[in-house]
């Protein structure tokens, strides 16, 4: 399982995000074909259920279906409500290109339909996920991998280890991962959605 976990940490370079400044990648090009939400007829397009639930499912689905393919991707959306959130899962051939840098492509659509999803329900509590091969798992793995390792690198050296810039998941993985040590701190640094996170010794007196 570890050598899973290092293929992962390797193959999304996450080796180098360790370090004292991270450096930032690009989003997702685009799709091939305009997709323009405004089409007449489109919002009101999907069937009507009678649980309101499973009628914002069908939507979100039908929707990331369309917008998948416009970007040129051979595959299809599954989906379901799943602790509180309403989980899209992308599967078929290629699925796993969809995931980006960092996972920065699967992002910016998780990003794109959460947008649409509260503007066509403005009451919606649940957060929309998107995932494709287990990506969202495999990741925080590897995560919490790192910030341990980080974790008895800053013990030893007794001196702040900075990694990124991550999105607020991933600084939430790590933040969650040393919340209860007593000998480390976690701070985010910067603006805007990807930041860098500081981990750092706590004072000899407990505080960070």
């Amino acid at each position: 399982m570890e050598g899973k976990d290092r293929d992962l940490e390797e193959e999304e370079g996450m080796e180098d995000e360790s370090r004292e400044e991270g450096e930032g990648g690009g989003l997702f090009d685009g799709s091939p074909k305009p997709f323009r939400f405004e089409e007449e007829g489109y919002w009101e397009s999907i069937t009507v259920e009678e649980d309101e639930t499973e009628k914002r499912v069908a939507w979100l689905r039908k929707t990331l279906n369309e917008i998948i393919e416009r970007m040129g991707f051979k595959a299809h959306v599954e989906a379901q409500k799943k602790e509180g959130q309403l989980l899209l899962e992308i599967k078929g051939d290629g699925s796993g290109l969809m995931i980006g840098k960092h996972g920065q492509t699967l992002d910016a659509l998780q990003y794109i339909m959460n947008k649409l999803a509260a503007h066509r329900y403005k009451e919606l509590k649940e957060r929309v996920v998107l995932d494709t091969e287990n990506y969202r798992g495999r990741r925080v793995a590897a995560l919490e991998n790192m910030a341990l390792r980080m974790r008895e690198k800053v013990k030893k050296s007794r001196k702040a280890v900075t990694i990124g810039p991550l999105n607020p998941q991933d600084r939430r993985v790590i933040h969650m991962a040393l919340s209860r040590d007593e000998d480390v701190r976690t701070e985010s640094k910067g603006d805007g959605f990807y930041k860098k996170l500081v981990i750092a010794p706590k004072d000899r007196g407990g505080r960070g």
